[in-house]
């Protein structure tokens, strides 16, 4: 079985479920290859995960001895980049950066989807020519949530747009299963906690460490979850769920994240 130690290097790649206010399965696995570059974003679509990617291989120039994880983020999200500096809004129907105008005249999630998967398969082949080892895992399915149902035509709402799957079959099929369905059957967890600065949120939707500990073990069953990995996830999922408000993680958490590295 092969150990996570055995490899020099890690590069990891995706939004808030990468890198976050509490470890991520980036840092799980940054327990046994301590160079791991977490190139993570909140609100990240696929467009700034491929690029990001692209960047750090030319950076870095990946070799046999990384390790690169890439998880994908839904499809309806939106990426800027302006005055240096990349905007990473998140899904584009509940976001306060692109107007509602624009939302209403082009919203289409038929679009998204192609645009995506294209991305997706784009980077596949890319990486292929990578001697590094390159994994892809899935933050949700490719599926229409409530989320953006307030948009959608009945056209839209009545397609499994099962066309663009059959085209991007092989592509679909080469992502591990996603974590909304492998570890939360299809609902994310609930973590009762305040938000930062007295803002009024009461619970965060984002899967703790110990549930990036059981995806982990999921989609690498050929390679061995160390004491060191473990014993770190449960350490800090202890931690996040002692802890009563964001504020009360920031500190601890950002003296044990790294920076990201991007341009």
């Amino acid at each position: 079985m092969k150990r996570f130690s055995e490899y020099k290097r890690c590069f990891t790649f995706g939004c808030s479920l990468t890198r976050y206010r509490w470890p991520t399965w980036s840092d799980i696995i940054k327990q046994d290859i301590p160079e791991t570059h977490n190139y993570g974003k909140s609100g990240a679509g696929n467009l700034y995960i491929s690029n990001q990617l692209v960047e750090a291989n030319l950076t870095h120039n990946f070799n046999k001895n990384d390790l690169v994880i890439v998880m994908w983020s839904s499809v309806t999200r939106e990426d800027r980049y302006k005055k240096n500096h990349w905007v990473t809004s998140g899904n584009i129907t509940t976001q306060n950066n692109i107007s509602a105008k624009f939302v209403h005249d082009w919203f289409d999630y038929r679009f998204y989807l192609l645009r995506d998967l294209a991305l997706i398969e784009l980077t596949r082949h890319y990486m292929k020519q990578s001697k590094a080892e390159f994994h892809m895992l899935n933050m949700a399915p490719f599926e229409i949530d409530d989320m953006i149902s307030f948009n959608l035509t009945p056209e839209m709402k009545n397609s499994d747009y099962g066309d663009i799957k059959r085209v991007y079959a092989t592509t679909l099929e080469s992502m591990q299963p996603d974590i909304l369905t492998a570890i939360f059957d299809g609902s994310w967890p609930t973590t009762p906690i305040k938000g930062s600065k007295g803002q009024g949120q009461t619970a965060d939707y984002h899967p703790r460490p110990e549930h990036h500990l059981k995806y982990i073990a999921k989609c690498f069953p050929k390679h061995l979850i160390s004491k060191d990995m473990r014993e770190f996830a449960l350490s800090t999922n202890k931690k996040v769920l002692k802890a009563s408000s964001f504020d009360d993680l920031e500190v601890w958490w950002k003296e044990h994240s790294n920076k990201p590295g991007r341009l």
